[in-house]
């Protein structure tokens, strides 16, 4: 980071100077049309025949969040979005649609000019550093670009810029990759919107439902709560775990309603079982979601005997994606009287100050380190997690935990909770019950 400058205003305008607004007299840049505004207009790629997506990602947004703080992520978020709109004017529509990602729609152009206006993004954000902080920090993007095809809806169309998007950046960093459909894509695809339609009926007709796993106190061998993993029965009756769904469910843009009806379930059992603490999962969509947020306030605000034992789970990338909406959510549900844990500690990039700073209750430390100690010194980075934990008084759990070896170091280096098969499968039953209790199953028609 260059903290030579003293004005950032002036930064700024130094690096847009470097960055032109595309002329409609370049042999590469887009025609301008007139009628487009600032909002990502999917309907215009139809009325003008065509044109395409880009899908711009911020190289290394984790990285930037860690080493140099929120503030400046978020600077470096708005400034690229400032900077696209800079440089494509009224020739394109410009939309963040992820953490570190945003949409550039351009009706009417032909596709073939996609490589020419991606090199000129590349070109200016390698070329001049952004304004961030107190000082100047040089940021690439990586692009992906999808030419619109009639027939083709948005959540397709997003999803195969995204996809060239990935592409990109397994290429190397600072590089642009069309979107080529092979067979494989043209299946998968398909086989996404089947299991779309059939998370849709299941919601429908109330074949959703709840598993529920173990997490046990290190110390006493008592169950501290449980966690809720949601599950889809098929027409069958059979039980799909939700690596099986989610990823279609995530791509389709259905997860709001998932959570929504996952938080509902949870809430009921609590309201149910008087003495029953409960953990649910909750997407990085979500956390943006007002619907979601003001439902979960109206189902708890008169109900602290409730929230009190509800343990909500966010994971590394909700924090990631938007730290600042992050920690507002934290601050509400808190305020509400739940608990809230940070799921999948050390898979990404938060760093400990920023679990301080969310002001979280227990910190579940994701199972590859779990996994790792079984290694050489591999158990040093949960006990040092562990000291630091101790340090602001926040909980720990160790996810994964398959033997009783694991269970046994986990617990020797301070980690106050175990989960894993060591003690126990997740199930569709109510295991606070007693076996053959008329309402321990959760839900009744499922295949064996």
């Amino acid at each position: 980071m260059d903290h030579n400058s003293k004005d950032t205003r002036a930064m700024d305008t130094q690096a847009t100077a470097l960055s032109p607004t595309l002329s409609a007299r370049s042999p590469w840049a887009p025609r301008a049309r007139p009628g487009l505004g600032s909002e990502l207009l999917f309907g215009a790629l139809e009325e003008q025949n065509g044109g395409y997506l880009l899908a711009v990602g911020i190289d290394r947004l984790g990285f930037f969040n860690e080493t140099l703080g929120t503030a400046v992520t978020d600077d470096l978020i708005a400034g690229t979005g400032r900077r696209l709109r800079h440089l494509l004017g009224s020739t394109a529509a410009v939309q963040r649609v992820g953490g570190d990602v945003f949409a550039v729609v351009v009706p009417g152009a032909p596709p073939s000019e996609m490589p020419a206006i991606a090199a000129h993004i590349l070109n200016s954000f390698q070329d001049a550093p952004m304004s961030a902080g107190k000082g100047l920090v040089r940021v690439s993007v990586s692009i992906g670009g999808a030419p619109h095809e009639q027939g083709v809806d948005e959540a397709l169309l997003l999803s195969r810029a995204e996809s060239a998007l990935r592409t990109a950046k397994d290429a190397g960093r600072g590089r642009f990759a069309p979107y080529t459909a092979t067979r494989a894509q043209t299946e998968a695809y398909g086989h996404m919107i089947a299991t779309g339609d059939a998370f849709l009926r299941a919601l429908k007709s109330r074949r959703l439902g709840l598993a529920f796993q173990k997490v046990v106190d290190s110390r006493t061998g008592r169950v501290s709560f449980h966690e809720c993993l949601i599950r889809l029965v098929g027409e069958n009756g059979r039980v799909h775990r939700a690596a099986e769904f989610m990823p279609a469910v995530e791509e389709l843009g259905l997860v709001r309603m998932l959570d929504q009806a996952a938080i509902a379930m949870v809430i009921r059992e609590l309201a149910a079982f008087p003495d029953l603490v409960l953990s649910a999962n909750v997407s990085h969509d979500s956390l943006a979601d007002m619907t979601w947020i003001r439902g979960v306030v109206s189902a708890l605000r008169d109900r602290p005997d409730v929230a009190r034992r509800l343990v909500v789970e966010i994971t590394e990338s909700a924090v990631m994606r938007d730290p600042a909406q992050t920690q507002r959510l934290v601050r509400t549900l808190k305020d509400l009287g739940c608990r809230v844990a940070l799921d999948d500690f050390g898979a990404g990039y938060t760093a400990f100050t920023q679990i301080q700073n969310l002001q979280v209750d227990i910190v579940k430390i994701d199972q590859s380190f779990v996994r790792r100690m079984r290694e050489e010194g591999g158990h040093l980075f949960i006990r040092a997690l562990q000291t630091l934990a101790d340090g602001i008084a926040v909980e720990t759990v160790g996810e994964g935990a398959e033997t009783a070896e694991e269970a046994a170091t986990l617990a020797r280096d301070g980690v106050r909770h175990i989960q894993g098969y060591v003690h126990g499968m997740p199930a569709m039953e109510r295991l606070w019950l007693p076996p053959g209790h008329v309402h321990r199953r959760f839900m009744d028609g499922i295949a064996a």
